[in-house]
């Protein structure tokens, strides 16, 4: 179902990123960040932490000395951090964005053929484990008003619900990239949660209608190429449909993805009609929280993936 074009520096990049902590454990384990017995003495070191997590879950982080902005990356099925478009962000996010950015690492629960069976159960552990995480880091000086999450598929749903968990507009952005719609819209109760409330502004991008979503709650949903159901781009896995979405956003870095009018063959019950000049999918669209609606654009069948030609 989902993932998997990389800058030669992103492999640099990604070779100076470092483990931030990963547990085994039991509930309410100590993870002691590293202090030593002076350290702790002294009062020199934080005290020890908290995990709630009880399986195998990292954090990989980069650039996360300053107390500033930060941005958090949570990957789908059959992904990890060392997955390929993920490498790619990390290198866009440093470049354009700056600051903190980590990378949830659920690989021990991701990594398997088995999706309904061995990652939709676990939902509930990899949500408290990124809600944890965000705690930890408002506790440790970061502003979660400039704070800002990308998930894809199943990391969408996963984002989204964390962010809700976090506080109703507490985070400043998430981007949730095709959430995944399987596990997720059979559940009544699951599917009648505002994802608006994640953060103050949440941007989806839809590309498939088979794994992704049939929603259109978000601030901004954009429907790619066919109505948000299918790509011309489409082809083998990971790049069908509905795994090109990370690929289509990392393009938007560098390359525009314009909102169009509704194509006459979408159907859409909140289409906007006021579309602000230039408007653009990806984290460089100027996209907020007094813009609302469905938005579409054009995407075609090879990289960069975009209609128009290169003006950034």
């Amino acid at each position: 179902m989902l993932i998997m074009k990389s800058h030669r520096a992103t492999w640099l990049l990604v070779s100076s990123l470092v483990v931030l902590y990963g547990t085994g454990l039991s509930d309410a384990a100590v993870v002691s960040d590293g202090c030593g017995a002076s350290d702790s003495e002294s009062g020199d070191c934080a005290r020890p932490r908290q995990a709630r997590e009880t399986q195998d879950i990292f954090f990989v982080e980069h650039g996360c000395e300053e107390k500033d902005k930060f941005a958090v990356i949570v990957h789908g099925w059959k992904e990890n951090c060392k997955t390929e478009w993920i490498q790619d962000m990390i290198y866009n996010l440093t470049l354009h964005r700056g600051g903190c950015i980590v990378c949830m690492d659920y690989g021990k629960y991701s990594l398997n053929d088995d999706y309904f069976g061995r990652l939709v159960p676990k939902f509930e552990i990899v949500v408290e484990a990124l809600l944890n995480r965000l705690e930890l880091m408002e506790k440790d000086g970061f502003d979660p008003a400039n704070g800002f999450m990308f998930g894809f598929s199943f990391g969408s749903q996963s984002a989204i619900e964390a962010g809700r968990r976090f506080g109703f507009h507490k985070m400043g952005r998430i981007d949730a990239c095709d959430p995944a719609g399987p596990g997720f819209d059979s559940d009544r109760n699951f599917s009648s949660l505002d994802p608006k409330l994640a953060a103050k502004n949440v941007q989806c991008i839809h590309t498939s209608n088979d794994k992704g979503t049939f929603r259109r709650d978000c601030h901004q949903d954009w429907d790619m190429g066919n109505c948000g159901n299918s790509q011309p781009a489409s082809g083998p896995y990971p790049k069908g449909s509905h795994g090109l979405c990370p690929y289509f956003y990392n393009s938007a870095f560098t390359h525009e993805f314009r909102a169009i009018p509704k194509p006459k063959e979408c159907t859409s019950f909140r289409a906007a009609t006021h579309i602000p000049t230039d408007f653009r999918m990806g984290y460089l669209s100027d996209a907020n929280s007094t813009i609302i609606g469905d938005f579409y654009a054009r995407t075609t069948k090879h990289y960069p993936y975009n209609e128009i030609p290169n003006e950034v």
